[in-house]
Protein backbone atom coordinates (compact mmCIF):
# COMPACT_ATOMS: atom_id res chain seq x y z
CA UNK A 1 0.00 0.00 0.00
CA UNK A 2 1.77 3.22 -0.94
CA UNK A 3 0.61 6.51 0.70
CA UNK A 4 1.11 9.97 -0.79
CA UNK A 5 3.51 12.44 0.39
CA UNK A 6 3.53 15.52 1.20
CA UNK A 7 6.03 16.66 -2.06
CA UNK A 8 3.09 14.75 -4.01
CA UNK A 9 0.58 16.75 -2.86
CA UNK A 10 2.28 19.77 -3.16
CA UNK A 11 2.84 19.01 -7.26
CA UNK A 12 -0.66 18.23 -7.41
CA UNK A 13 -1.49 21.47 -6.08
CA UNK A 14 -0.32 23.32 -8.86
CA UNK A 15 -0.93 21.13 -12.01
CA UNK A 16 -4.85 21.39 -12.92
CA UNK A 17 -7.37 19.34 -10.19
CA UNK A 18 -10.76 18.70 -9.50
CA UNK A 19 -12.67 20.73 -7.25
CA UNK A 20 -12.36 17.53 -4.81
CA UNK A 21 -8.54 15.90 -4.04
CA UNK A 22 -8.53 12.33 -3.74
CA UNK A 23 -8.41 10.44 -0.82
CA UNK A 24 -5.03 9.63 1.05
CA UNK A 25 -5.83 6.31 1.66
CA UNK A 26 -5.96 4.13 -2.01
CA UNK A 27 -8.75 2.14 -2.71
CA UNK A 28 -9.04 -1.01 -3.79
CA UNK A 29 -10.36 -3.22 -7.09
CA UNK A 30 -13.80 -3.09 -5.37
CA UNK A 31 -13.89 0.68 -4.52
CA UNK A 32 -13.66 0.63 -0.89
CA UNK A 33 -10.96 1.71 1.19
CA UNK A 34 -8.54 -1.08 2.44
CA UNK A 35 -8.18 -1.54 6.13
CA UNK A 36 -10.53 -2.24 9.08
CA UNK A 37 -10.93 1.38 10.33
CA UNK A 38 -9.65 3.58 7.69
CA UNK A 39 -11.88 6.86 6.68
CA UNK A 40 -12.00 8.24 3.28
CA UNK A 41 -10.62 12.07 3.65
CA UNK A 42 -11.98 14.63 0.89
CA UNK A 43 -12.41 17.50 1.65
CA UNK A 44 -12.48 20.53 -0.42
CA UNK A 45 -8.83 22.09 -1.49
CA UNK A 46 -10.50 25.80 -2.41
CA UNK A 47 -13.23 27.23 -0.16
CA UNK A 48 -16.05 27.89 -2.10
CA UNK A 49 -17.12 31.20 -2.06
CA UNK A 50 -19.78 32.38 0.82
CA UNK A 51 -22.45 33.94 0.49
CA UNK A 52 -23.88 35.11 3.74
CA UNK A 53 -21.96 34.97 7.06
CA UNK A 54 -19.50 32.03 5.86
CA UNK A 55 -22.42 29.35 4.28
CA UNK A 56 -23.96 29.08 1.08
CA UNK A 57 -27.38 29.78 0.67
CA UNK A 58 -29.45 27.16 -0.63
CA UNK A 59 -31.70 27.85 -3.94
CA UNK A 60 -34.33 25.87 -2.59
CA UNK A 61 -35.80 25.77 1.00
CA UNK A 62 -36.68 23.40 3.08
CA UNK A 63 -40.48 24.59 3.77
CA UNK A 64 -40.81 24.83 0.01
CA UNK A 65 -39.60 20.95 -0.65
CA UNK A 66 -42.23 20.10 2.02
CA UNK A 67 -45.15 22.22 0.60
CA UNK A 68 -45.42 24.46 3.47
CA UNK A 69 -44.40 27.51 1.67
CA UNK A 70 -47.23 27.53 -0.91
CA UNK A 71 -48.88 30.40 0.61
CA UNK A 72 -50.99 28.24 3.44
CA UNK A 73 -50.66 31.23 5.66
CA UNK A 74 -52.28 33.91 3.71
CA UNK A 75 -54.57 31.72 2.02
CA UNK A 76 -57.34 32.17 4.18
CA UNK A 77 -58.68 36.11 5.41
CA UNK A 78 -58.92 36.11 9.07
CA UNK A 79 -62.04 36.74 10.77
CA UNK A 80 -62.74 39.19 13.35
CA UNK A 81 -65.74 38.55 15.48
CA UNK A 82 -66.52 41.48 18.19
CA UNK A 83 -67.10 40.54 21.37
CA UNK A 84 -70.08 39.73 22.85
CA UNK A 85 -69.39 40.21 26.16
CA UNK A 86 -71.59 37.04 27.51
CA UNK A 87 -70.63 35.20 30.31
CA UNK A 88 -73.07 32.29 30.46
CA UNK A 89 -75.59 31.11 28.02
CA UNK A 90 -78.98 31.42 27.26
CA UNK A 91 -81.29 29.15 29.12
CA UNK A 92 -82.60 27.40 26.20
CA UNK A 93 -78.93 26.63 25.32
CA UNK A 94 -77.57 25.45 28.15
CA UNK A 95 -76.71 22.18 29.05
CA UNK A 96 -79.12 19.79 30.36
CA UNK A 97 -78.28 17.03 32.05
CA UNK A 98 -81.52 14.69 31.89
CA UNK A 99 -81.67 14.98 28.03
CA UNK A 100 -77.82 14.33 27.83
CA UNK A 101 -78.57 10.87 30.31
CA UNK A 102 -81.40 10.38 27.89
CA UNK A 103 -79.87 10.33 24.68
CA UNK A 104 -76.54 8.37 26.54
CA UNK A 105 -78.63 5.55 27.58
CA UNK A 106 -80.19 5.13 24.27
CA UNK A 107 -76.52 4.85 22.86
CA UNK A 108 -75.67 2.42 25.20
CA UNK A 109 -78.33 0.08 24.87
CA UNK A 110 -78.32 0.24 20.85
CA UNK A 111 -74.68 -0.49 21.01
CA UNK A 112 -74.25 -3.02 23.73
CA UNK A 113 -77.59 -5.17 23.22
CA UNK A 114 -76.78 -8.64 22.77
CA UNK A 115 -73.04 -8.09 23.11
CA UNK A 116 -71.27 -10.10 25.30
CA UNK A 117 -67.84 -9.01 27.20
CA UNK A 118 -64.63 -9.59 24.92
CA UNK A 119 -61.19 -7.46 25.89
CA UNK A 120 -60.23 -6.79 22.02
CA UNK A 121 -64.30 -5.52 21.47
CA UNK A 122 -64.29 -3.62 24.15
CA UNK A 123 -61.25 -1.67 23.55
CA UNK A 124 -62.26 -0.45 20.09
CA UNK A 125 -66.21 0.15 21.29
CA UNK A 126 -65.08 2.33 24.11
CA UNK A 127 -63.61 4.72 21.54
CA UNK A 128 -66.68 4.47 19.18
CA UNK A 129 -69.20 5.30 22.08
CA UNK A 130 -67.32 7.86 22.93
CA UNK A 131 -67.20 9.90 19.75
CA UNK A 132 -70.83 9.08 19.09
CA UNK A 133 -71.86 10.30 22.55
CA UNK A 134 -70.43 13.17 22.04
CA UNK A 135 -71.82 13.94 18.45
CA UNK A 136 -74.90 12.69 19.54
CA UNK A 137 -75.04 15.34 22.61
CA UNK A 138 -73.86 17.88 20.00
CA UNK A 139 -76.89 17.46 17.97
CA UNK A 140 -78.86 18.64 21.03
CA UNK A 141 -78.43 22.06 20.48
CA UNK A 142 -76.55 23.38 23.12
CA UNK A 143 -74.48 26.43 22.98
CA UNK A 144 -71.83 26.03 20.96
CA UNK A 145 -69.22 27.54 23.12
CA UNK A 146 -70.19 23.78 25.07
CA UNK A 147 -66.81 21.80 25.22
CA UNK A 148 -67.34 18.06 25.78
CA UNK A 149 -65.33 15.62 27.58
CA UNK A 150 -67.36 11.84 27.34
CA UNK A 151 -65.23 8.82 28.99
CA UNK A 152 -67.00 5.55 28.32
CA UNK A 153 -65.80 2.71 30.97
CA UNK A 154 -66.40 -1.61 30.01
CA UNK A 155 -66.02 -4.12 31.98
CA UNK A 156 -66.82 -7.86 32.40
CA UNK A 157 -69.68 -8.21 35.40
CA UNK A 158 -68.47 -11.31 37.52
CA UNK A 159 -70.79 -8.87 40.50
CA UNK A 160 -67.92 -7.09 41.44
CA UNK A 161 -67.72 -4.11 43.19
CA UNK A 162 -67.19 -0.43 41.62
CA UNK A 163 -66.55 2.77 42.28
CA UNK A 164 -66.18 5.86 39.74
CA UNK A 165 -65.25 9.25 41.06
CA UNK A 166 -64.55 12.48 38.94
CA UNK A 167 -63.43 15.89 40.66
CA UNK A 168 -63.39 19.08 38.34
CA UNK A 169 -62.98 23.29 39.25
CA UNK A 170 -65.97 24.69 37.08
CA UNK A 171 -68.21 26.91 36.92
CA UNK A 172 -71.50 25.93 38.87
CA UNK A 173 -73.43 28.05 36.82
CA UNK A 174 -72.82 26.96 33.42
CA UNK A 175 -70.88 23.80 33.76
CA UNK A 176 -72.10 20.40 34.36
CA UNK A 177 -72.21 16.73 33.57
CA UNK A 178 -74.38 13.48 32.70
CA UNK A 179 -74.00 9.76 33.52
CA UNK A 180 -75.69 6.67 32.12
CA UNK A 181 -75.11 3.14 32.70
CA UNK A 182 -75.92 -0.15 31.34
CA UNK A 183 -75.79 -3.92 32.24
CA UNK A 184 -76.92 -6.68 30.98
CA UNK A 185 -75.34 -10.18 30.92
CA UNK A 186 -71.11 -10.46 31.73
CA UNK A 187 -71.32 -6.61 30.20
CA UNK A 188 -71.39 -3.45 31.89
CA UNK A 189 -70.83 0.17 30.66
CA UNK A 190 -70.96 3.56 32.32
CA UNK A 191 -70.66 6.23 30.20
CA UNK A 192 -69.78 10.18 31.02
CA UNK A 193 -70.13 13.41 29.31
CA UNK A 194 -68.47 16.95 31.06
CA UNK A 195 -69.97 19.88 29.12
CA UNK A 196 -67.72 22.93 30.41
CA UNK A 197 -68.61 26.61 28.95
CA UNK A 198 -66.11 28.55 27.18
CA UNK A 199 -67.20 32.21 27.60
Amino acid sequence: MSRLTMENLEQLDGAKQPSRRMSIMPRDGEGMTSGPSIRRMSRMIEPRQSVQYGRRMSHVSRSSISGASFGAKHMFAAVKIQNSYRLGPDKEDKFNASRAEQTMKRVLESYLDGEQYDNNLCNNLTRDLSEVIKARIKDLGFSHRYKFVCVVTMGENKNQGLALSSRSVWNTDTDNYASATYSKGNLFAVAQIYATYFE
